[in-house]
């Protein structure tokens, strides 16, 4: 078939070509029934802060049959957060989130780069979960997605909505003031989160896996929807941050529970790529 024959004929079916035609030979191949692709890659820090939080400040509707995993159920495998709870009992009924800021060089949406140039910041918020499987996911299915950001300089924010339904566009910033240092800041209705990230050491790379895949369902105004991720590439470095919330919002609350910040500490990935298709 002649390669315009095929565009035209993708086209007509609403498959995203890039899913279609292939990407990276290191990405594993999606499942077909996308109604989007998006490709991030280029990717210089994925820095991200988990946490306790009390469930009941999450107002946004659950995807039907999923819960939150207490931390008192994290903690059967977590020997930090078992002598935490310990100390905290209050804290076991709370759920287990994880608050990540990117940085990112490439940003493609079926095919389509949102990037003219430069790097753009992302921050996303997932949290410990389990519900039903579809029978499309693949690999692990371990998070929901709460809410994601991304900065309100993008262009073209109705095709970043097509990929993502949780997005919000606001104030974000991801930047390496100097050689390993890391500023991040996301302005959100009710409080401002920033963070001062220090790196050191080597980067490491992530161990050799046959399984690239995870599945994360969405929550709040995505719910109905889930993404099928494929990756390849991270690399991991040691790094300690500084985090301050300032106003009344759920992250306030949640860095403000006392000792909690010994256990739940600031990691770092970088140098990765994935490619997440966007299910019904």
């Amino acid at each position: 078939m002649k390669a315009f024959t095929l565009f035209r004929w993708l086209a007509a079916l609403k498959v995203p070509v890039i899913a279609a035609m292939g990407a990276d030979g290191r990405y594993g191949a999606l499942p077909a029934g996308m109604t989007s692709v998006s490709e991030v890659s280029e990717v210089s820090a994925e820095i991200c802060r988990d946490h306790l939080f009390d469930p009941a400040k999450f107002t946004g509707r659950m995807p039907p049959g999923y819960r939150l995993i207490t931390a008192g159920e994290y903690a059967a495998a977590d020997p930090a957060v078992a002598a935490f709870l310990q100390a905290n009992p209050e804290c076991a009924r709370y759920a287990v989130g994880s608050l990540c800021f990117m940085s990112v060089g490439k940003f493609e949406v079926d095919g389509t780069s949102l990037l003219p140039s430069g790097r753009t910041p992302m921050a996303f918020w997932w949290v410990r979960a389990e519900g039903p499987r579809d029978a499309t996911m693949r690999g692990k299915v371990e998070w929901l997605q709460l809410a994601s950001w991304y900065s309100r300089d993008l262009t073209d924010q109705a095709k970043v909505l097509a990929t993502d339904p949780t997005a919000e566009f606001t104030e974000l910033g991801v930047e390496e003031t100097e050689a390993g240092v890391w500023r991040l800041r996301l302005v959100l209705p009710d409080e401002v989160i920033e963070a001062r990230v220090h790196c050191s050491g080597e980067l490491t790379k992530r161990p050799a896996s046959a399984e690239n895949f995870m599945s994360v369902p969405m929550a709040g105004k995505g719910v109905g929807h889930f993404w099928v991720i494929t990756y390849f590439g991270h690399q991991h470095r040691p790094a300690r941050g500084e985090w301050q919330s300032r106003g009344s919002g759920l992250f306030s609350s949640a860095w403000q529970i006392p000792g909690e910040a010994d256990v739940f500490r600031t990691g770092f990935q970088s140098s990765w790529s994935a490619l997440s298709g966007l299910y019904p």
